[in-house]
């Protein structure tokens, strides 16, 4: 059963919550540790309205799921209602009603994983979370987040570099450092191609997650990624200049220049 945690527990476990992990589209997470040694992740709810109602469905989900990769509910505060305990981001799609597959005022989920729907008006599927996955798996991959200011004008959208270093053939580009694996090892490819394919901007072109599982397993061939001047004219449309970091108003992002990533870039921090 999940613990319920007073307000007192929670500051004292996240040191006043300092340590910010990341924002979602529910509020902010912050890290934190239990007395025992027990490592939390704290969300701390914001608004109210439409986001209280979609968070309750995420902290109901993810009560009722366990999997070795899934963080679990470890349990919660209702001393201030502002206050819940966070679990882990969960499969969008799945807690958006037939009624709000369309339409949303406010973009749902972490910046740098969404997928282009959230900001095009197309309806909102599980293809969403398939996007998120890709992002994912090719930071996995590339031991590096998807973007990084650090980085060279060419690398610094990872996901956009690594689609070029694909079609060069120069998969050790790609990889991270620290992957005990040939470069030459037909697993490296796969996953890459997967990861790039979940990044389709037409959501019909990406995978199912069945079929996901299927190409990583080798139980199904992987069709070529597109090129990188394919990705580059429509893939990353997904990102777009905000007028302001909480506003929904949109305005079309300049490809040509990745300085204006810096500003906009869907990437939260983690």
């Amino acid at each position: 059963m999940p613990i319920r945690f007073s307000h007192k527990d929670l500051q004292i476990a996240t040191n006043n919550f300092t340590t910010k992990l990341g924002k979602g589209g529910f509020g902010s997470v912050y890290e934190g540790v239990l007395p025992a040694g027990t490592q939390l992740a704290v969300k701390q709810l914001e608004g109210l309205g439409q986001g209280k109602t979609e968070f309750q469905a995420e902290v109901s989900s993810i009560g009722s799921i366990h999997h070795l990769h899934l963080v679990r509910l470890k349990g919660f505060c209702t001393e201030d209602d502002n206050f819940l305990a966070k679990v882990s981001d969960f499969g969008l799609a799945k807690l958006i009603s037939r009624e709000q597959s369309h339409v949303f005022t406010t973009l749902r989920g972490t910046r740098g994983y969404l997928a282009p729907e959230w900001i095009t008006n197309y309806a909102i599927s599980d293809k969403c979370d398939v996007y998120s996955y890709g992002m994912v798996l090719l930071e996995i991959i590339g031991g590096r987040k998807n973007y990084d200011t650090s980085e060279t004008e060419e690398k610094c959208h990872f996901p956009s570099y690594a689609f070029k270093m694909m079609e060069q053939g120069k998969l050790k580009d790609i990889l991270d450092v620290k992957l005990q694996i040939a470069e030459d090892d037909e697993r490296v490819s796969i996953a890459i191609k997967v990861g790039l394919r979940c990044l389709q901007y037409d959501m019909h072109l990406r995978p199912s997650m069945t079929k996901v599982v299927q190409m990583l397993e080798q139980v199904s061939p992987v069709p070529p990624p597109p090129s990188s001047q394919q990705m580059n004219s429509h893939i990353y449309l997904s990102s777009f200049k905000s007028t302001s970091e909480h506003s929904t108003s949109l305005e079309p992002l300049n490809l040509n220049s990745c300085a204006d990533f810096s500003a906009v870039r869907l990437s939260g921090p983690r």
